[in-house]
């Protein structure tokens, strides 16, 4: 459900414009997640919507993390495709939800569950927004205690590949009408489409950006991210150089640490020198990854390593933190999202759904 889809219904019905407003009002703002709850229509009218689809999936399933800190569910589109989204909550009264742009991802990075499923489709604005809708009816039927605060950009697929559905879903989302989600509050994760990031550095100068780093050299990224071939790390920079010379807004570098391939001291000694390129360092943070094991020839760095690499940078004065993996044990954690359900462990299950 969006703007474009209530604008349908009052045209299908013959509504008043207040009628409209009593929806928006009842769906973004009171999380009322059904026609028939709404009780400022006329049962007349309830009756009339009650075959209207709300969402443009299905839940096809849903787990919770065992700590009750990250929930996971798949969804199916009317197509049968399936992808996930994903609910973190980092931090008491935080809760953040992972959307995903499209159905599988073209761009085959080697630490990624989502890549080994290859593209499959874009995701339209409409798809990509509800999955927001969907964890604020989760959140209020569930009784969590706590508002959705933060939306992101890093679930399946690569967003800038889907620019446009993609930026037309951060419009509906900021919209004040709907969905009012403070640009500041939303965050893009992106591998590092050159062209397409200074398109959104021109038109969302408050919407957090978020680069898909992890490694320090064009040898060593073309290893894992076969887009750096297209887009190599000077290309790169300099469009990070356009985001905070335009925008003057930080930039967070994501780094997954590797065991023995972009984890050593000299790799830290690299994202130093690559860093010198870059003309508003105070501006840029890094969160270092504990890689998240899935079937693939990577292995997690340890905790040692991992504090090891952080001091190195802190000590050369990089702003830098080992970001918190929520949802491990429900495969919802940064990388592995591969359609995969969670059944044997004894304490998830299937969550009822909202």
């Amino acid at each position: 459900m969006d703007s474009a889809f209530l604008q349908n219904i009052q045209k299908k019905y013959n509504l008043p414009n207040f009628r409209i407003n009593q929806m928006q009002k009842a769906f973004f703002e009171q999380n009322i997640s059904s026609y028939d709850k709404i009780s400022t229509l006329s049962k007349s009218l309830r009756l009339q919507l009650a075959n209207e689809k709300i969402l443009s999936f299905s839940v096809h399933h849903l787990a919770a993390s065992q700590d009750k800190n990250a929930y996971k569910a798949i969804l199916r589109l009317h197509d049968n495709r399936l992808i996930e989204t994903v609910l973190l909550n980092p931090k008491p009264g935080l809760w953040s939800c992972c959307i995903s742009s499209q159905a599988g991802c073209a761009l085959a990075c080697t630490f990624c569950a989502t890549g080994k499923l290859g593209f499959m489709r874009h995701l339209t604005s409409e798809e990509i927004t509800d999955q927001v809708l969907f964890w604020r009816f989760f959140i209020e039927d569930k009784n969590l205690k706590a508002h959705l605060s933060n939306v992101v950009y890093m679930g399946m697929g690569e967003p800038l590949h889907n620019k446009q559905e993609v930026f037309a879903s951060i419009d509906e989302l900021t919209n004040p009408k709907t969905f009012r989600i403070g640009a500041r509050h939303i965050s893009v994760s992106t591998s590092g489409l050159v062209p397409a990031m200074y398109e959104f550095t021109d038109k969302f100068s408050q919407v957090n950006l978020a680069i898909s780093l992890h490694a320090a050299t064009d040898e060593e990224r073309l290893k894992m991210m076969p887009i750096n071939k297209a887009h190599p790390l000077r290309d790169l920079i300099q469009v990070v150089n356009y985001y905070l010379n335009k925008n003057n807004r930080k930039v967070f570098m994501e780094y997954i640490l590797l065991k023995n391939e972009n984890d050593r001291l000299q790799d830290a000694e690299n994202l130093v020198k690559l860093y010198k390129n870059i003309e508003k360092k105070h501006l840029v943070h890094t969160n270092l990854i504990v890689y998240n094991q899935i079937d693939s020839h990577h292995c997690e760095s340890s905790k040692a390593k991992a504090r090891e690499f952080k001091e190195y940078l802190q000590t050369h004065g990089i702003s830098v933190t080992i970001r918190k993996n929520l949802g491990r044990d429900i495969d919802g954690a940064c990388g592995q999202l591969a359609l995969k359900e969670m059944n044997t462990n004894p304490h998830i299950g299937r969550v009822d759904t909202p």
